[in-house]
Order: C-alpha cells, then sequence, then structure tokens
C-alpha cells in the first residue's frame, strides 16, 4: 500500500475536537473552529492617505491658477470630519477622515504650509498636476476589506498578520478548535530514560540507547499546534496497557513508537493485534512497518521505532490528522537542483532536503535522522518502472535528475 492510501485509511482517527471562545491576544497558532465574516468595512470611513488638505473641485480649480485657498478646519486623525465649504481647503492628517465633498488631498509637500504647527489661514499649491485623479490621496470604505467579506476560513491556523486584520476589524474574540492532546509513548527496553553519568554504567546501560523519539515527536506535535502528553513503556504488554489506560481520559490521539514489526519482543504488536489494533508494511522507505487501530475509543498510530521513521511517518500520517488534510492534498512541487535521486523499484521513498537560494530544492544524500536536522522538506521519490526484466529489482528502476519537477512536504 503507498503511503497516500493509508493516510486515506487512516483518515477517521482524527480527533474530533470542540470548538472555544479564545481571546484574539491568546489566538496565534490555534485553529479556527468556524469561517470569520468581516462585521465592518476597513476603513469604515473615506480617510486620507497623506498628510495634507482636503480640497473640492472649485479649490482644485482656484489652485492650478496660483490662487491663495482658504483653510477653514484641521482634522487630526481620530477626530471628526469638519464641513467643507466651497472652494475652501481643509487641513487633514494620515488616517483622519475626509470631508464628505473633498475631491482629493493634496500632500503638505505641495503647498507652500509648514509640515507642523497650526492650520494656516490660507495656502497656495506649487506644483498641482495637471491632471487630478477623483479620490486623489483618499482611502475609499472598504479598501482593505468590505463588510461580509471573508477574513479566515474554518480550519485556517491564525498568524500574527492574521490576528492584526482581526484587531483591524474590532473582532476580540474567536471560535478555535480545542487544542488537541496527543499522547506519545515509546517502546523498547533499550530505551534508556537516564543520564547515568554517576558511577559506572551497568550492563544493562552499556546496551541501551538514548531516548530520541520522545523529545523529538513532542517538538514535532508543538509545532502542529498541540500539546504532548509524553511516557514510555518497557517490552511489558502489561505496562503498555497500563500506559494507554492512563492515557484515554485525557489525550485525543496516542501515538507510539517501536514494537511493531515482527521480531520476538514487539510489545506494542503483541498487546494490542488481537484485540485493538491492525499492523502491516506499507511500500514506503523509511518506515515500513506502521499499525493503527483504537483502544475502547482512544484513536492510536502506531509508529516504527527508528528514529528516522518515526519522523516521516509522523509528518506524513500524524501531520495529515492534525492538519485535516489527506497527504495527497498537502504535497507541494518544487524543483529538484540535485543530486539525482534513485528510485526503488518497489517501494516510495523519502529523502531529506534543502532550499536552495534560488528556491530549488537540493536532496541530501542520505535519509538518517542527523540528515533532517537541517532539512527543510521531506522529498517524495516516486516508485520506479523498470523494465520488465528487472522488474523485481529494487534499484532497477531509473532516477530524478536535477530540474525535474518533485514533490514535498515541509518539516
Amino acid at each position: 500500500m503507498d503511503p497516500e492510501d493509508y493516510s486515506e485509511l487512516v483518515a477517521g482517527l482524527a480527533p474530533d475536537l470542540r470548538t472555544e471562545t479564545t481571546p484574539i491576544r491568546n489566538a496565534v497558532g490555534r485553529i479556527t473552529g468556524a469561517d470569520i465574516i468581516a462585521p465592518r468595512s476597513v476603513p469604515d470611513f473615506a480617510a486620507s492617505a497623506m498628510d495634507g488638505f482636503a480640497l473640492d473641485g472649485a479649490a482644485l480649480n482656484a489652485a492650478r491658477i496660483g490662487d491663495p485657498i482658504r483653510v477653514i478646519g484641521d482634522i487630526p486623525a481620530g477626530h471628526r470630519a469638519v464641513a467643507l465649504q466651497p472652494g475652501c481647503a481643509v487641513r487633514v492628517m494620515t488616517g483622519a477622515p475626509v470631508p464628505t465633498d473633498a475631491e482629493a488631498v493634496v500632500p503638505v509637500e505641495l503647498t507652500d504650509a509648514l509640515q507642523t504647527g497650526p492650520a494656516p489661514e490660507t495656502i497656495r499649491i506649487d506644483s498641482l498636476p495637471s491632471s487630478v485623479p477623483p479620490g486623489w490621496n483618499i482611502r475609499a470604505i472598504g479598501e482593505d476589506m468590505k463588510r461580509g467579506d471573508p477574513v479566515l476560513t474554518a480550519g485556517e491556523r491564525i498568524t500574527a498578520a492574521g490576528l492584526g486584520v482581526l484587531a483591524m476589524l474590532g473582532i476580540t474574540e474567536v471560535e478555535t478548535i480545542r487544542t488537541p492532546r496527543i499522547g506519545l509513548i515509546v517502546t523498547g527496553d533499550e530505551i534508556q530514560v537516564t543520564d547515568p553519568t554517576d558511577g559506572t554504567p551497568t550492563e544493562a546501560a552499556a546496551a541501551s540507547i538514548f531516548n530520541s523519539n520522545l523529545p523529538m515527536l513532542a517538538a514535532a506535535v508543538g509545532g502542529l499546534g498541540a500539546v504532548p502528553i509524553e511516557a514510555t513503556s518497557r517490552d511489558d504488554a502489561e505496562e503498555l496497557i497500563s500506559v494507554l489506560t492512563s492515557m484515554q481520559a485525557e489525550a485525543d490521539l496516542v501515538v507510539t513508537t517501536g514494537g511493531i514489526s515482527a521480531g520476538a519482543f514487539e510489545v506494542v504488536r503483541q498487546a494490542l493485534e488481537s484485540d485493538h489494533s491492525t499492523f502491516g508494511r506499507l511500500d514506503m522507505r523509511p518506515g515500513s512497518p506502521q499499525g493503527f487501530g483504537r483502544f475502547g475509543t482512544l484513536p492510536l498510530i502506531h509508529l516504527p521505532g527508528t528514529p528516522q521513521g518515526a519522523f516521516v511517518a509522523f509528518h506524513l500520517f500524524v501531520g495529515s490528522l492534525l492538519t485535516g488534510k489527506s497527504l495527497r492534498q498537502r504535497w507541494r512541487k518544487g524543483i529538484l537542483a540535485g543530486p539525482s535521486l534513485r528510485q526503488h523499484g518497489r517501494a516510495v521513498t523519502f529523502r531529506p532536503g534543502t532550499f536552495t537560494e534560488s528556491g530549488e530544492i537540493r536532496a541530501a544524500d542520505r535519509a538518517r535522522l542527523p540528515n533532517f536536522a537541517s532539512a527543510d522538506v521531506i522529498i517524495r521519490i516516486p516508485r520506479g518502472t523498470g523494465s520488465e526484466r528487472d522488474s523485481d529489482s529494487p534499484r532497477s528502476s531509473g532516477e530524478l535528475s536535477a530540474g525535474t519537477v518533485i514533490e514535498y512536504l515541509e518539516c
């Protein structure tokens, strides 16, 4: 099974999350729970785009022949507009409301007025353009956004700029998806949970490895706007069941790593396969072993234990569940800068890549976790199509050369 088909198979495990009301100051990074529509226009009054003088048509005509224009009012930003008498001018500041009858705002730099201090009694305009378009330097009502325009759609992540738009519209709180809580269980007797810096390491400690999957996936969960709940389990089925039971009341989804292959100590498979989960191998490298299921009503996703396999599978499958998009929908297009990528004859393969200064994607030499450490993207290398004679060979199927359009996923 290809990873895209598997992503659609497990789509039903996506957390079913309620919405909650969130003040916008706390909403950055949150996911909108409903469409947000502009309740007003921006600007919602005709506003000056310049510091200058608002003139009507008669005043503009007088200015063209060098006549002085009488100034009858002053409108700082944040103050109400004043009435504009025919043939006269009103000083306006940037962002201030423009009088209804004004046809243009002439920048102060084009007049003989001082740029600071009280408004003058009269002004002369030194260099008025020969053709002044209607509404020159006047921001029309709804120029940035009209009342009823869509602002953010349901399921969209709120950015800092998005928050600024909400504040611009006077919106103080929004409906957001409740932050999902993702249980992470790293399994294996070989996982070292403490740093044996005191004294001589024991024989067991000498054969153990540091737990890289847990902090790595916890950071990835946080990067997707969710909250990680961290746990470990030895290769003991009862211990694993106990950890899962404790997570039922607080987690929306549980992700396990390790223990799902065909060995004698595959604790996740041994504990869950008969009643809770399904396991198999996908046509993908790295990360072929995969599994999914439910512990009661608690959704489960089972990832391989190798760090690079867990990293890739998390971004492919858990990322799809938490963003609400299938893997097919998430792939983006880019240009391969090189080196050439050999296609596998029987599997979709993945390789870390980085963006070049020109925006192309340069592939790493290997797909180990240290290679992903400096990666911007996960490159998808499709299964090859070798000749009939050598179709059974995993290395028989050609390559993607520099300049090829490739699919990638940011990581």
